[in-house]
């Protein structure tokens, strides 16, 4: 009973940990976030939270395939030895990339979008070629390889995490479409600050760095 109790304990935390996670990380406007904005200015916020689960399927994807990534470290360690490195230089261009990055001038786009599963599969082709959400989520899992309440061994643990990561994301998005839906001003001037860019750009670079680090003791 103590075994469980524990075992459940510690997938709550993995659940919420990861979930608060996704929102952070999701907070520098992106492809999705920036269409659901548009989608809940032009039709309303259902069609575009239809948008957002489109997404959070992909994110929880991507989040399922960095856990598989990470289970391959610990059986083949050549995989480990040169996806460690790959993943690095993945951040790290990534990061410099958003850093540098101008935030274009968000202009008026028609959004011809009425259907609930078209919609959906918007959301799921804007999040699909990210390619910085698997090295990302690698990045989390490798650091949560050093905590043994965060640690995912079990199946239970990974749907928790998966679920965590979708969640985060979700809320996030959500978050965009309720301050569109209210605030439409506000939104448009959050999502061109470039600022942000040099924020996420900073957290990808710093991730690559401390990666790096890691790997050279």
């Amino acid at each position: 009973m103590l075994a469980e109790t524990r075992l459940f304990l510690k997938t709550i935390i993995v659940y919420f940990i990861t979930a608060i996670i996704s929102y952070i990380a999701t907070i520098p406007p992106g492809p999705l976030s920036v269409f659901v904005a548009h989608t809940t200015l032009q039709k309303n916020i259902k069609i575009a939270l239809w948008v957002a689960l489109g997404g959070v399927l992909c994110e929880s994807t991507y989040a399922y395939l960095a856990i598989e990534g990470v289970m391959i470290f610990d059986k083949y360690p050549m995989v480990a030895y040169w996806m460690q490195r790959g993943i690095i230089a993945l951040l790290f261009i990534v990061g410099t990339v958003t850093f540098f990055q101008k935030t274009p001038e968000v202009k008026y786009q028609e959004i011809s979008l009425n259907n609930r599963f078209l919609s959906f599969l918007k959301g799921i082709s804007l999040s699909l070629f990210n390619p910085a959400l698997l090295p990302f989520w690698v990045v989390i899992l490798l650091s949560y390889q050093k905590y043994d309440f965060l640690k995912i061994d079990t199946n239970l643990e990974k749907v928790y995490f998966v679920l965590g990561a979708g969640t985060g994301t979700f809320l996030l998005v959500y978050t965009y479409a309720f301050i569109a839906d209210r605030k439409r001003d506000l939104i448009f001037q959050y999502v061109t600050d470039n600022r942000l860019n040099k924020l996420i750009g900073g957290i990808f670079i710093g991730l690559a760095i401390l990666q790096l680090v890691n790997l050279l003791r």
